[in-house]
Parts: structure tokens; C-alpha cells; sequence
């Protein structure tokens, strides 16, 4: 506490006033420089420290610097919504297989592919006058673009044969409309996508159209040239031919093609050779089937209040239920590694999203105790949905609220408890013993929590920005174990993805969970009845072993199983030891019923 209380010797006006004004000025530069977050939430916590203990927000909402707070959030939200709408517009320019584009209607284009790139000799388009298009082209393009890019268009498609950069390259473009996803609780930005149909059939297209079809060498290129828009005159011109001899190879085309005219065969041929064209470059970059993609699959449902639900299922389709509750930042997968485990060894992990977290909607509650009601109803509906009467309950570092609450509650639905590094206890100063990063989120929580929205989502704007190496070791300055873990590539990919998955819906969710995570709930613990076990690291920097010394002497029943060598990411630096547990407490609850069924026999 002794550094608390420094900060508060320079508490006076004067200097609480020099602390808040670096903070403003900590809070403008991050938005404009992630790589100053270090520096922000140094002179946050001095800043915050400076407020008078229990203070419920109220000392943080009447100064100034709450109002800068909030304009600085408000920057990073449309900043954040920017770069959702500018990376869908890549993800839909990038499915084409020919060049293509998306852009607004006002003509400023957001995203182009690598074939539309090319075909621009590399120079990237900002305005639709950069694409050189034919003058009368340009013309019907403008006519149609402002009045048909809206949700109430009436022309929802557009062709237009046209040139094309700066080689006059001749193309046959498509534009339709589409819709930008800018995050959530936005409203879906209107767009158009501008995409190159031409066929180019080549020669593996033309042996496929001869065996198919029947073609000679003579229709096959009389068919390619129908395809590029030639009138049979320039076709006998072109192939020294006389014109009767073209007109028969064209009927002889929509005989073979059975169809009445040419318009219908060009629109056979170029199905055709779109199909074939898609497949090719679907085939070139899609990765190959792997075992994860078969072991990890996602699903929603809607639950009885009309809230979707998203959940995870990592594993063994058929092999013995585990519930598994995901800690507020980590998110609910698993590392590919003990995935495959998983499978091996016939675990069947069902992970859902807890309300506001991924893609399951969040959930109105009163309080906290009916926020975590809400989310363990969820869990008992989706068991129900999965026919699965009884589970093994895990709960990751904070998801253990959750899990025992789950535990405590449903006690005819729960096998057997297991906490991966996290209990629930909480006592005054406990934050002091955090490290830097934790104690900085929990005396904001303590203080100023309306100030959460903007840490997280500065945190965040690192991954948007592909920094997250540098947020790695800003998380984990003062951990060379969690630094050495988050290098291995499997490790660091499950971490993204977990601050993803809480700030998908924005910082609420991950605001009320932590201030769950600082209220004491040994209450609910000691309602649990099952066998309660809770596997830890030794090397735990937040969740300490005295803590769960502490957790155990006052919650009876509870065994520790502590980790040599583990710190707060046992559950993807050690999953062996994870899921060795896990068969141990199987085990130990397979006891003999009246009758001679086994527990968990039948419907687990």
C-alpha cells in the first residue's frame, strides 16, 4: 500500500490537476498512436490512484478528464468501426476470382483485390475516375450508382461492357449492391461491389467444353469468340472463314448446347466458365481439410427469451460432456494442440459465449447476481438442446463464477467441478498484489469503472492494428514466464482470439464481469456439493497461491492441485495436466447408483 499512499501526498489540487492534464494528453496521443498505451496507463494510474478510495465514480465523473475519456472512446469506436467495414470490404473483394473492388456510392472505392491491383499496373485506386473507364461507361456507372445503393434500389444488378486501366484492358463488369458490416450496435454501411465477370476461357476450359459438350476444334473457337462479344461477321473475318460456314458451326453450338439462341448459349458458356473459374481459385487458396476443423466446430441457438447463444464444441462429437466457462478475456477455444487431445482421449468440450461475450447476445439484468443466473439458464437450455443430462463443469480463471454458481445451482446437472487457475474470493487491497496491468483494471474498477471502456478498447486497438506483440509485452512486463508462453505461436493465436471474443460487442460485458471478479463469492462456493477440485500454477502472478490457500481453508471440500513451472496460462502451456484431471474427477464420480447405473451412464 505504500506506493499508494505516495501517490496520494500529491493529491492537492495543483497536483491532481497536472496528473489529469497528462492523462488528457496520454488519452489524444494513444488514439492517434497505440504505441503510447504504455505511457497512458502509467499516467492513468497515478492519476487514478489519487481519488478517494470508494469512491463509486463519482470523484471521476465530475472532473474533466472523464469528459476527454469519453470523446477518446468515441474516436477508437469509429476508428474501430472504419476498420471493421474496411476489412469486410477486403473479405468480399477477396472472394472474386477476378478483379474486383468495393466501393461507395459517392465513388470513393474502399478495397480492392490482388487481380483488380494487377490489372492496374499496381497502382492502387482511390476515387472511381482512377479505374479509366470508357466515357460513355462512366456515364451509365454514375446514373445508376446513387440511386441503386441503397436498400430500396431498383435495379439490383448492373452489366457493363467497358475498358479498364491504364491498358484499356476490355471487361465485362458487374456491379450489385452490398452491405459493410461496421460492429456492433451499428447500422450496416450501404456499398458496391464492382467485379470483372469476363470468362477467359482458356484451353483446359475448352478440352473440358469438347468433352462435355461435343465441340469441334472449329466450334470450340468460334464458341470462345460468341463469349468475348464477336459478331459472326468479325468471326469470319478472323478465321478467313466464309459467313454461312460460321452461322452453321453457331447453329451446330446451340444444338449441342441445346439452347434457342445465341444470347443463351453465351450465358451457358459463361456459367460455365465462371463455375470453373470460381472452383480454380477456391481450390488455390483454400487450406487444406485438417483435424481441428473436424474436432472444433461453432453453433448458435436461440434461446427461450428470443437471445441467441453461440457456443463451441472442441473435441469428440460423442465423447463424455465437460461444460466448459471461459474466462472473461480468454474466450472459449482451446489451443490446437490439446484439441486434438481432446479427441484422442474422447472429451466432448461444449464451450458456450456467456452473454455480451462473441456472438451471444447480451442479457438485461438487475444485478450481478441475475447476470450470472441468466448465463447458467443459457447453459442449462443448451444442455437440454444437446440432450445432455450430466457434464463436468470447468471454469477458467474467472469463468469460475460462473461455474460454480452453475455447480451450486444445478446440482443434479453437475458431475463434478473443476476450476483451471481461479477461485473466488476477495478482500480489500487484494489488487495491490496484482501485477501492474491487473492492478491498474481492478483500482479503475474500484474507482472510476465508467473509465473501463476506454482502456479496453484502447487495448484492442493494438490488434486492429496488428500490434499484438507489443500488447503481449505490455501485458506481461512483469512476467518472464508469461512472456516465453505467449511466444509459442498456438499460445499467442488463442489470446488474440480470446480479447476478440470479449470486445466484440464493445467493453460492457468485460466491464461487468470485472466487476464481478471484485466482489467476494465464497458464499456460492460453499453451496457446491459435488467434488469441487481447482488446478493451479505455482508461478500464478494473479491468481496467487496464497489466494487459493486462502480460497481453500474457508470453501470445505475444496482439494488444490497445484503445477510446478505454470503461471496464469496453464490451461495452454499445461493442458496435459488439465485434462489428466479431468479424467481423474471423471473417474472418482463414476460411483455405482441404486439400480446398478453408473453416474453419468446413459445421458452424462
Amino acid at each position: 500500500m505504500s506506493g499508494d499512499r505516495g501517490s496520494r501526498q500529491v493529491s492537492e489540487p495543483s497536483g491532481k490537476r497536472n496528473m489529469g492534464d497528462r492523462v488528457v494528453e496520454e488519452t489524444y496521443a494513444t488514439t492517434l498512436d497505440p504505441e503510447r498505451y504504455e505511457a497512458l496507463l502509467g499516467a492513468w494510474y497515478a492519476y487514478i490512484a489519487s481519488l478517494p478510495e470508494n469512491s463509486s465514480d463519482d470523484a471521476f465523473r465530475t472532473d474533466s478528464v472523464s469528459a476527454h475519456f469519453q470523446r477518446a472512446l468515441a474516436i477508437l469506436d469509429r476508428m474501430g468501426r472504419a476498420e471493421q467495414r474496411e476489412e469486410t470490404a477486403r473479405r468480399i473483394a477477396g472472394q472474386m476470382p477476378g478483379p474486383a473492388l468495393v466501393m461507395k456510392a459517392d465513388g470513393e472505392i474502399l478495397n480492392v483485390n490482388k487481380a483488380c491491383l494487377d490489372l492496374l499496373g499496381g497502382h492502387e485506386p482511390a476515387r472511381l475516375a482512377d479505374l479509366e473507364l470508357d466515357g460513355p461507361a462512366m456515364e451509365t456507372l454514375r446514373a445508376w450508382l446513387k440511386p441503386n445503393a441503397a436498400p430500396d434500389a431498383q435495379e439490383s444488378f448492373l452489366f457493363l461492357p467497358s475498358s479498364f486501366g491504364p491498358n484499356g484492358t476490355v471487361s465485362r463488369l458487374l456491379l450489385t449492391r452490398i452491405s459493410l458490416n461496421s460492429g456492433p450496435g451499428t447500422a450496416n454501411e450501404d456499398a458496391t461491389l464492382m467485379a470483372a465477370v469476363d470468362i477467359h476461357l482458356d484451353q483446359t476450359m475448352g478440352d473440358r467444353l469438347i468433352e462435355i459438350y461435343g465441340f469441334s476444334a472449329a466450334e470450340l473457337d468460334v464458341a470462345f469468340r460468341l463469349v468475348r462479344g464477336e459478331a459472326p461477321e468479325q468471326i469470319a473475318r478472323a478465321r478467313s472463314a466464309k459467313l454461312a460456314t460460321v452461322r452453321t458451326q453457331i447453329r451446330a453450338i446451340l444444338t449441342k448446347l441445346d439452347v434457342s439462341s445465341v444470347t443463351d448459349a453465351v450465358r451457358e458458356l459463361a456459367s460455365f466458365g465462371a463455375t470453373m473459374n470460381t472452383a480454380q481459385a477456391i481450390a488455390r487458396q483454400a487450406p487444406a481439410m485438417r483435424s481441428i476443423d473436424r474436432w472444433r466446430t461453432q453453433h448458435h441457438m436461440t434461446l427461450s427469451d428470443g437471445r441467441r447463444l453461440a457456443w463451441v464444441e472442441q473435441g469428440d462429437p460423442s465423447g463424455r460432456p465437460v461444460l466448459f466457462l471461459h474466462h472473461l478475456y480468454l474466450g472459449p477455444n482451446w489451443t490446437e494442440p490439446s484439441v486434438e487431445s481432446l479427441a484422442r482421449q474422447g472429451w466432448r468440450v461444449i464451450a458456450p459465449s456467456r452473454p455480451g461475450f462473441g456472438l451471444s447476445d447480451a442479457a438485461q439484468a438487475a444485478s450481478p447476481d441475475e447476470r450470472i443466473d441468466l448465463a447458467t439458464d443459457a447453459c442449462i437450455e443448451l444442455l437440454d438442446r444437446l440432450a445432455i443430462r450430466r457434464v463436468i463443469v470447468l471454469g477458467h480463471a474467472n469463468g469460475m463464477i460462473h461455474a460454480q454458481a452453475f455447480a451450486a445451482r444445478w446440482p443434479n446437472r453437475t458431475r463434478g467441478l473443476l476450476s483451471i487457475g481461479g477461485e473466488t474470493s476477495w478482500e480489500d487491497g487484494m489488487e495491490q498484489d496484482f501485477p501492474w496491468q491487473h492492478k491498474i483494471v481492478a483500482t479503475t474498477m474500484l474507482r472510476a469503472p465508467s473509465a473501463i471502456g476506454f482502456i479496453a478498447r484502447a487495448t484492442v486497438a493494438f490488434i486492429d492494428g496488428g500490434r499484438e506483440d507489443f500488447l503481449l509485452r505490455t501485458l506481461h512486463r512483469d512476467s518472464p514466464l508469461e512472456q516465453r508462453i505467449t511466444r509459442r505461436p498456438e499460445v499467442k493465436e488463442i489470446i488474440m482470439e480470446g480479447l476478440r471474443h470479449t470486445v466484440r460487442q464493445g467493453a460492457n460485458g468485460l466491464v461487468a464481469e470485472i466487476r464481478l471478479a471484485l466482489t467476494d463469492r465464497r458464499d456460492v462456493a460453499r453451496k457446491v456439493s459435488c467434488p469441487f477440485r481447482i488446478i493451479h500454477g505455482l508461478e500464478d502472478n494473479v491468481f496467487k497461491p496464497s489466494m487459493f490457500d486462502l480460497f481453500a481453508s474457508t470453501v470445505p471440500g475444496v482439494e488444490l492441485i497445484p503445477v510446478e513451472g505454470a503461471g496464469q496460462y496453464l490451461l495452454y502451456s499445461h493442458w496435459p495436466a488439465v485434462i489428466q484431471e479431468m479424467e481423474r474427477l471423471w473417474r472418482d464420480t463414476a460411483v455405482q447408483r441404486p439400480g446398478g447405473l453408473k453416474a453419468g451412464a446413459g445421458l452424462a
